[in-house]
């Protein structure tokens, strides 16, 4: 089926596959959906999170192709979202439509959907974008965010109190905390208001707090594991604040860390979810297409192709994860991974929204390796 290239088909499933809900009668109209289940030929949970990621891929849809279209699912994406906000008093963590939805609040999911929001708001100039970013910003800042610049992970809207689950990486302060800097870095763009450069910094400075003599970032304070997928997104939040800030402490911390990350890729070019876990081994696109993005705006801020080689090497791994199939609910889109069983590597039937999009980017980025700069690049980074 994959007659076309694989940025093509891939930019096709993320528009037109029915990933997000593009019938204006269902009440979640402009959700986008956590993946397409190839064995049960349905849709997964409708993710809050992601759907802030899609807002800001259309963004970079419409930079790249000038198209009306992708500002007009950007915008339904957002109006879901503001809506979810508002019956439930938070971005809560997911819509399930066959139980009762748990209302907990994850501060990072509410940061992804606020830089959606301030995407949205660039491609719409409506207040109604801006003003509900400042209001979970200030709820960020009142109250997840300590006085040392690490986040609290979530919050139960059901006692209204903040949790930690020592059983879930997610549920606990982690490197991947860091990207929350992003919404605050640009507000502070759009409005000048030096607060939110203020706590931007704030957060991004708790790279201190995890690093690794051997060149990586612990996943949790004080930690030994390292998690390739929360790596990345702590990085994508130092880059961003490079930009804005040039400060070289982030840049300096990024070329280490990718340096420790290239090391870790295997013969058959992918490279490992987990590092120093006795249990858990998978390799997933999003974390693999996460790397291919940093490494690139890395290249280019060195004005150097030193890594080009291991872009294409990623690059050749991340496609045999890539979708070929007569259903156009799944062709073109990314399987979520190769999980390891007692039967070897298999490939779990998942087409992964978030790995899609974060795959979409690595790819055009890739394939215009020696055209894009990094200043024009990262404002696009999601």
């Amino acid at each position: 089926m994959l007659n076309l290239n694989s940025f093509e088909h891939l930019k096709n499933w993320i528009v037109d596959s029915g990933i997000q809900i593009n019938d204006s009668s269902n009440p979640n109209f402009g959700g986008v959906y956590s993946f397409y289940d190839e064995k049960r030929q349905n849709y997964g949970f409708i993710y809050p999170e992601i759907t802030g990621y899609y807002i800001s891929c259309m963004r970079f849809l419409h930079n790249s192709f000038n198209d009306q279209k992708f500002i007009k699912k950007a915008e339904s994406a957002a109006l879901w979202l503001i809506k979810l906000e508002n019956d439930y008093g938070g971005i809560i963590q997911g819509i399930k439509t066959q139980k009762n939805n748990e209302r907990l609040v994850y501060s990072f999911d509410t940061g992804i959907c606020v830089k959606g929001f301030l995407d949205c708001y660039d491609l719409t100039k409506k207040n109604q974008f801006l003003n509900i970013s400042k209001k979970l910003l200030n709820w960020i800042m009142d109250e997840a965010l300590e006085n040392d610049g690490i986040i609290k992970p979530l919050k139960n809207l059901k006692t209204g109190k903040f949790e930690v689950d020592q059983n879930l990486w997610y549920k606990q302060n982690g490197c991947l905390h860091i990207k929350t800097s992003m919404p605050f870095f640009h507000m502070y763009n759009i409005t000048k208001e030096p607060i939110f450069l203020e706590k931007a910094e704030l957060i991004c400075n708790t790279f201190t707090k995890f690093q690794k003599d051997n060149g990586s970032l612990s996943l949790h304070l004080g930690g030994d594991l390292s998690h390739l997928h929360s790596i990345c997104y702590a990085l994508e939040g130092l880059l961003y604040a490079y930009y804005f800030t040039k400060n070289d402490a982030y840049i300096t911390v990024c070329y280490r860390v990718i340096d420790w990350c290239l090391k870790k890729i295997q013969n058959d070019n992918s490279i490992e979810l987990w590092f120093n876990s006795k249990y858990q081994h998978s390799k997933t696109s999003y974390a693999v297409a996460q790397l291919i993005r940093l490494v690139i705006l890395t290249d280019k801020i060195s004005n150097s192709d030193k890594n080009k080689n291991n872009v294409q090497k990623l690059n050749q791994f991340l496609r045999t994860l890539q979708a070929d199939s007569s259903n156009f609910q799944m062709n073109g889109g990314y399987y979520e991974e190769f999980f390891k069983s007692i039967l070897g590597w298999k490939k779990r039937l998942r087409v992964n929204s978030w790995g899609s999009m974060f795959a979409l980017q690595a790819l055009f980025w890739s394939e215009n390796y020696d055209s894009i700069n990094f200043d024009d690049s990262v404002q696009y980074l999601f």
